[in-house]
């Protein structure tokens, strides 16, 4: 151990800002507990910045340690050492990338902060996904929020269709707790339609910082305006993807810009800013913004088609998006995989209205996002002898993260045994697959079992049902997985004769 560290200082944040973010800030705090370093560690998750470093704990560090999926503002650590990593990097070897952190570290404003860890799919090192999932961060209270107030609307406005019970119909009561709803209804629609241009102010904030808040805001809502654009529908979330980055390289290239010295105090909240929007309404309104809406609808209507002209094919998407959804248990690929169902159901929500929504691939990501934390509680349960004292422990934790959706809770079993992946990826594939071949839509709310309580499902006699039984066969199915991988376990068969001699 390098004897010189006496004090880390760092930042936890995560895509979600939920639960990476605590569970690497508790990792860190462990570690250095044991070790006898000081530490102090601030999350910035989605309730915000909590514990925040002063400029006296930065002074006193000997290293920082920034494990984040999203940008963080190094400013403040101009001259100390950093070492960067992304958040699953710092969970798989929390005690050696903490031993070696100053040798490993580079001073900030020197030749570059090094980054820890290779770059593989499924992480957020690469520059492009971090901008992303910064969008993302800022983008799922909004999500979440507008979801469930669409979800509680919907279950007073979806009604059995009386000449066949299979079906549904749309539509509120005219009375005053029908209008009610239907504004409840409009107010989850208003969400709905700031994801797209929160998302893409995210992803250009990550880049150009605070000055491209507004322009990218702006410019995200009218390349999803229909009216604005003339077209029959906007440019949906690629649109925006367009727009993030765009706008973010274009004030950061104006930032570079020797503004005379009378304007520097109003360049980054009104010249930048201004002349950022004048660009891209140019940029949206004459050149990509109808190019790009048309591509969209003719790709939803495509899906749209396929979904219910062919059976298998529900089957097949559902399968690779909950597949997604399983494989770094709420990493970039998890949070791409909710961008594209979520994208599909708003852009055919905005195009169709409510009954013509495509709402089967939120379905498939809504169920399989509890499948990898079930499964790992469920093989704790059923087959302690494959795991410690410590897993068997988690294995609660894990539960009832997976009854709330925080898929999260699979992760410190697979930083242990990195096969288990496998087993969280195919059984997640399962769910979607069974949801969607099956024909559940899911209008929103949180994706797991309680979304049959807590959301809305749709699309077949007792769908909440079924979602639910879904879920738990797929989990179950990721519990035997476990036990057939975990089966030639000789660390924990050791451990196991360990306990039997300490009785």
């Amino acid at each position: 151990m390098n004897s010189d560290i006496k004090k880390i200082v760092g930042i936890t944040a995560c895509a979600a800002g939920i639960a990476h973010t605590y569970i690497a800030k508790a990792a860190i705090e462990k570690v250095c507990k044991k070790l006898g370093i000081e530490c102090k560690i601030e999350t910035q998750g989605t309730i915000g910045t909590e514990n925040e470093l002063t400029a006296q704990d930065i002074i006193d560090a000997d290293v920082v340690i920034i494990a984040s999926d999203i940008n963080i503002d190094l400013d403040r650590f101009y001259g100390k050492r950093i070492l960067q990593m992304d958040t699953k990097t710092i969970l798989k070897d929390t005690e050696d990338i903490i031993i070696n952190s100053k040798k490993n570290s580079v001073v900030h404003g020197g030749k570059g902060t090094k980054i820890n860890g290779k770059i593989e799919m499924g992480t957020s090192s690469n520059k492009f996904v971090k901008c992303l999932m910064s969008g993302l961060n800022d983008m799922i209270p909004i999500t979440i929020a507008a979801g469930l107030l669409l979800a509680i609307a919907n279950v007073f406005a979806f009604h059995p269709d009386p000449n066949n019970a299979d079906l549904v119909v749309w539509g509120f009561s005219e009375d005053g707790f029908g209008l009610f709803m239907s504004k409840l209804f409009d107010l989850g629609k208003v969400g709905f339609n700031l994801m797209i241009p929160i998302f893409a102010a995210g992803v250009a904030r990550a880049i150009g910082d605070k000055p491209a808040v507004a322009p990218a805001f702006i410019s995200g809502w009218i390349i999803n305006d229909a009216n604005f654009l003339g077209t029959e529908t906007g440019a949906g979330f690629l649109g925006a993807i367009l727009v993030g980055f765009g706008v973010g390289y274009t004030v950061k290239l104006l930032k570079k810009v020797n503004w005379p010295q009378v304007t520097k105090t109003i360049v980054p909240i009104l010249i930048i800013p201004l002349i950022t929007t004048f660009i891209w309404y140019v940029i949206i309104y004459f050149v990509v913004g109808r190019p790009i809406s048309a591509g969209m609808n003719s790709l939803y209507q495509f899906i749209n088609y396929i979904t219910i002209e062919y059976s298998a094919a529900p089957i097949l998407y559902g399968a690779i998006l909950g597949a997604m959804m399983g494989f770094d248990m709420g990493g970039p690929v998890n949070k791409t995989a909710m961008l594209v169902s979520s994208a599909i159901f708003v852009d055919t929500m905005a195009q169709y209205g409510p009954m013509g929504v495509n709402a089967v691939p939120q379905a498939a990501t809504g169920a399989a996002i509890a499948v990898a934390p079930l499964g790992a509680a469920i093989a704790t349960w059923l087959f302690k002898d494959r795991f410690t004292i410590e897993e068997r422990a988690l294995g609660s934790s894990a539960f009832i993260m997976g009854m709330v959706g925080v898929t999260e809770g699979a992760i410190l079993f697979a930083a242990a045994h990195p096969k288990l992946i496998i087993a969280n990826t195919l059984s997640s594939g399962l769910a979607g697959a069974l949801v969607a071949g099956i024909g559940i839509h899911f209008y929103g709310g949180i994706g797991s079992p309680l979304g049959a309580f807590v959301g809305y499902t749709t699309g077949v006699k007792f769908s909440w049902l079924i979602w639910i039984v879904c879920i738990f066969a797929a989990a179950f199915v990721n519990a035997l997985l476990y036990n057939l991988i975990l089966k030639n376990n000789k660390v924990k068969v050791s451990e196991k004769i360990n306990e039997q001699q300490s009785i």
